[in-house]
């Protein structure tokens, strides 16, 4: 996928001629991905889509990322004046063998943001337990919910895979498409026409996957063909000119009324 593909002179199209297509314009997101590793092995053998597994995510791993996915902004109101708390866990001392950070309430949007500590949450590794311990009532935060979801998260990163895995699997995927990646940052690639089929395996792949994701998040996956024809984008170009000639008319119009009326409204001019 080291090869650059300038899209510029092409149009996209959601059907045409085979013979005018150069390939298809495939885009897709991951969002907040966490999929037991067993059902995305048997999804891969389904759809013959090589499946990269991974080792056991270490306890001390899934820890950090089971609470660092812990962070609730509670915006409350009360007699007329709005407050904003944010729930999350920050680091506090380690000792041996023992994993452990605190729950945090920070109060935002003052001159000197205030923290309350409202619970601890450790795993000890000497008899594998997790704890959650000196909760603190809030009448903002619901502590024991989010200490709950820490170890329930706790439990499923030892057995998922991440957005990580995935894009891992993906890449692996399209690199065997020949695929062209469009930008740095998003998932975006040209698939070369000879490996177009491919593409709808892989669509099919990303929507059941949302169906298998434990934290709910939506995931996206879209294509569509790229077309060199030229009488195909002359046809565009005509088209798109007479929707602007239009829009510059309707401008003439105003600025006419506007010059006419002599309005010198600061508000008048800048709409």
């Amino acid at each position: 996928m080291g090869n650059i593909v300038d899209v510029r002179n092409f149009i996209g199209a959601a059907q045409g001629d085979k013979a005018h297509m150069l390939g298809k314009f495939l885009y897709f997101s991951l969002a907040n991905l966490l999929v037991e590793k067993e059902a995305l092995s048997r999804l891969c053998d389904d759809l013959n889509i090589p499946y990269s597994g991974s080792k056991r995510l270490s306890v001390a791993d899934a820890f950090r990322s089971a609470t660092g996915d812990i962070r609730e902004r509670v915006p409350v109101t009360s007699m007329g004046e709005t407050n904003i708390y944010l729930a999350y866990c920050r680091d506090n001392k380690r000792t041996g063998g023992v994993l452990s950070r605190e729950l945090v309430k920070e109060t935002l949007n003052r001159q000197t943001n205030q923290y309350e500590k409202l619970a601890n949450i450790s795993y000890d590794k000497s008899d594998n337990v997790f704890r959650c311990e000196n909760l603190t009532p809030d009448p903002d935060i619901d502590v024991r919910t989010c200490c709950r979801r820490a170890e329930e998260l706790f439990e499923l990163y030892q057995i998922c895979a991440n957005r990580k895995h995935v894009e891992t699997i993906c890449s692996s995927y399209l690199r065997g498409l020949e695929a062209t990646k469009l930008s740095i940052t998003g998932h975006m690639y040209f698939v070369p026409r000879t490996h177009m089929d491919g593409v709808d395996v892989f669509e099919d792949f990303i929507t059941l996957l949302g169906g298998l994701n434990k934290n709910g998040a939506p995931l996206m996956v879209n294509s569509f063909y790229i077309i060199d024809d030229e009488k195909q984008r002359g046809k565009m170009t005509e088209e798109f000119y007479a929707a602007v000639r239009k829009e510059i008319s309707a401008y003439q119009e105003k600025v006419d009324y506007l010059i006419k009326s002599g309005s010198r409204s600061p508000a008048v001019m800048d709409r």
